[in-house]
């Protein structure tokens, strides 16, 4: 099962080179479509200082910090 999409949460901020805030975002898991043609979230783990909120992001081949 190929996943379809990462399942990531925003846990935190930092700041980037030039000094602004910037979003940091952790992978916790993924989403894979099912045999019976819906799709399964297997999660990892979650950020201890997390909102409540997961989000579908399009797998890439850089690291998971969108």
């Amino acid at each position: 099962m190929a996943p379809l999409y990462n399942v990531v949460a925003k846990c935190g901020t930092y700041k980037d080179k030039q000094g602004n805030k910037v979003q940091k975002w952790a992978k916790v898991g993924v989403s894979v479509d099912t045999r019976e043609g819906g799709i399964a979230l297997k999660i990892d783990t979650l950020p201890v200082d997390w909102d409540g909120w997961l989000q579908l992001a399009v797998p890439n081949d850089k690291d998971y910090n969108y």
